[in-house]
């Protein structure tokens, strides 16, 4: 345990990061075109990002028969991604947005269980309906305040691609440092996101951006991308990428805690509970992910000891 303290750190500090930042960029979005806000972050990013590769002694160095996998991990984790969680953050709430997010584990099993690379339990699946179930009832389904917007739609779609990011990440991180991926892919999310906001970023009037937007566009250049995504990759060569997956559930959580105070958000009774019951099924399908509810029922039905 006491060797897992660190990691445990380190990964708490990224989820934190993740959900501030998710408040902060909402904050900027009111003086900032999204697409004007995401393209010039980027175009910052990246070569900070090879410089901090240089600072850790590395180079960049990549395989010609990995392009393609390069190419789709750049799209999935940065180039497509982006587009689709910032426009889908414009257009709903950091909350809304964090705890729509954490459906990217889900559709990763899903991904895995379709390409026969794993097979998911039935107990995963039925964690991932109550989490399902959560997220109807966080959007007023039973509570006659059906509500859920193009930004909802946009971030769930942006979960599925990043799933996809998990997925072809793991096959590539065998042979790449967590930087060095970091940094190749980075570049190529760029080319993809910086003609989608160039127009944009030519319409912005940057004299009138105030201290605490630029305040959160360095922020958002700086931590949750730059300095939390080879640490989470880290996480996950030390404990495992089921056991990372669980902190990814508390992004949500400060993402809410934080636009209190940041936005002034205010939050319905049906909302906390469907955020209740979408992080429990959540935390339920990791918990049940090697179970299969079918020999659950025959410990039960004849007393088998587990």
């Amino acid at each position: 345990m006491k060797t897992r303290l660190p990691v445990y750190a380190a990964l708490s500090y990224v989820v934190f990061c993740w959900g501030l930042n998710t408040v902060l960029i909402k904050h900027a979005f009111t003086e900032i075109d999204p697409l004007a806000f995401m393209s010039l972050r980027f175009l910052i990013m990246t070569p900070l990002a090879f410089v901090l590769l240089h600072a850790a002694g590395e180079r960049v160095a990549f395989e010609k028969r990995d392009l393609p996998l390069l190419i789709l991990c750049g799209a999935c984790g940065y180039g497509i991604y982006q587009y689709l969680w910032v426009i889908g953050l414009a257009n709903t709430t950091p909350f809304a947005s964090a705890l729509l997010g954490t459906f990217a584990p889900i559709f990763t099993l899903a991904i895995l269980a379709l390409a026969g690379h794993e097979k998911v339990r039935s107990g995963r699946w039925a964690g991932a309906a109550i989490a399902l179930l959560g997220v109807a009832i966080f959007e007023g389904a039973f509570a006659g305040r059906l509500s859920f917007r193009s930004g909802d739609a946009l971030t769930l779609v942006a979960a599925g691609v990043f799933a996809g990011y998990n997925v072809v990440s793991a096959r590539l991180l065998d042979r790449y440092t967590p930087l060095n991926l970091l940094v190749v892919t980075m570049a190529i999310g760029t080319a993809m996101i910086v003609p989608s906001g160039f127009v944009a970023v030519l319409h912005t009037d940057f004299a009138r951006i105030s201290p605490s937007s630029w305040g959160a566009f360095a922020f958002a250049v700086l931590f949750p991308i730059m300095l939390t995504y080879p640490v989470w990759s880290w996480g996950i060569t030390k404990i495992g990428a089921g056991r990372v997956s669980l902190f990814s559930f508390l992004t949500p959580v400060i993402a809410g805690l934080l636009s209190i105070p940041i936005l002034h958000a205010r939050f319905a009774t049906h909302q906390l509970a469907g955020a209740a019951v979408c992080l429990g099924g959540m935390l339920l399908s990791n918990a049940l992910g090697k179970t299969s509810l079918a020999q659950l029922w025959s410990w039960r039905a004849f007393g088998v000891e587990r």
